[in-house]
Parts: C-alpha cells; sequence; structure tokens
C-alpha cells in the first residue's frame, strides 16, 4: 500500500495540536500521514477565517506536490459571512445539511481558481459543526470528569441540541463557550481540548458526530 501525504489547514493551534497528536497517530496506522499546519502567515492564532486567506494556502500546497492530497479544518463558528455558499443556508438545516452546502461550494471555488491541480481528486474540504469543541460532548461522563461539572450539564446541552454537531454557533452558546462557562477553572482550549480529546478517544468521536465521521471516511478512501 502508498503511503498518502494529506496536508491538513487549520484554524488554529487547538486544532493543530488535534491533528498533530490525536488524530494523526491513528491515520498512520493506515498509511494515512497527516501534516496540520495554521492558515495564514507565522504566528496567526486563528479567529476570523477569511477565504481569501484560506484559497491562497490551499492553492499554494497544491502547487507544492502534485501527489499530495489537501484537506481543511475550519469552525463552522468562524468563517467569514462571504465564504462560498454561506448565503445557502437556511436556519432549519441540520448541522450535515450546512457542512455540506459550505464544503461542496467551497470545493467549486478552489476549482475554477486552480483548474490545473486536479482540485476534485486532491482536495477534501471540512468545516467543523459548529467548531472543534463540540467533539469533546461526544462522552457526557468523561467531559465532565475533566471539567469538573456534573454530567448532567453536560446531557442537558445534548437533550437540547440533539447531538454535539448541532451545537450552535451563537457568541454565548457555541460549544467553547459553553465549556468556558461549565469548566471548574479557565478552560485553556489547547491543553484541555488535548486532555478531553485523548479521554474520549477517536472512535466515540466518530460514533457521535456523523460528519467529523464522514470526513474521516473520505481520507480513509484515499
Amino acid at each position: 500500500m502508498n503511503n498518502i501525504e494529506v496536508y491538513v489547514i487549520v484554524e488554529g493551534q487547538t486544532e493543530q495540536t488535534f491533528v498533530r497528536e490525536i488524530l494523526a497517530p491513528l491515520m498512520s496506522n493506515k498509511g494515512i500521514y497527516l501534516h496540520p499546519a495554521i492558515i495564514g502567515k507565522p504566528g496567526h492564532k486563528g479567529g476570523n477565517i477569511q477565504f481569501e486567506r484560506a484559497k491562497f494556502d490551499i492553492g499554494k500546497l497544491l502547487k507544492q506536490r502534485f501527489r499530495i492530497y489537501v484537506t481543511t479544518m475550519f469552525d463552522y463558528f468562524r468563517i467569514e459571512p462571504g465564504w462560498p455558499g454561506r448565503k445557502n443556508i437556511q436556519s432549519n438545516d441540520t448541522a450535515l445539511q450546512k457542512a455540506r452546502k459550505l464544503e461542496q461550494e467551497t470545493l467549486l471555488s478552489i476549482r475554477q481558481v486552480y483548474p490545473d491541480q486536479n482540485v476534485e481528486k486532491r482536495f477534501i474540504p471540512y468545516i467543523s459543526m459548529h467548531e472543534f469543541e463540540a467533539l469533546l460532548f461526544s462522552d457526557t461522563d468523561k467531559l465532565a470528569k475533566i471539567i469538573k461539572t456534573d454530567p448532567s450539564n453536560i446531557a442537558n446541552i445534548l437533550n437540547d441540541c440533539g447531538e454535539p454537531e448541532e451545537i450552535n454557533d451563537n457568541q454565548q452558546t457555541a460549544p467553547s463557550k459553553r465549556l468556558q462557562a461549565l469548566c471548574y477553572k479557565k478552560y485553556r482550549k489547547v491543553a484541555m481540548g488535548k486532555s478531553i480529546a485523548e479521554s474520549i478517544g477517536i472512535n466515540m468521536m466518530r460514533k457521535k458526530c456523523p460528519h467529523f465521521n464522514e470526513w474521516l471516511n473520505k481520507l480513509e478512501l484515499l
């Protein structure tokens, strides 16, 4: 089996750490090697994700080596209003419907800009719904134990939203905002995000988060 090299353009240090230290070792067992790179210039720490910036980084990687693949890991919560497909989102769309609309339009836009780079095959857009921290709600008991809150607080959020990826993108109720409110001390995104993810494990995340699972399935099919 030939090794597959995949460059993952991520939003910030939290996602970079997750890909490098948790997701990449697991995928390497299948001959798929993930290389995370933070979007934008060195020192960028995440936040507002602009399509012009993403487009440049995606194209740069596609042009460097023709045999590599490129994917993204951006939070829906953070992408700009003008992102391809964002205007097509309906208020009653499910998380999966939102993600698929955005990813399809992102793929079409990148293909138009880089018609000679075999984008249809080599580029796999992924938008986290509604942000990376949603994955950390995949196991109520383990999350509650690490942030030291009553499991019922986590269960209530999931009862209201339905599943982790449906936890919304409101400024006060996005997944990371909920963690900050529940955590017994200041929620440290990089360190605590890694600790929680390690405790829960990728398999449980895949079971509870269908869009995340869909993304990994696409990578595995490479």
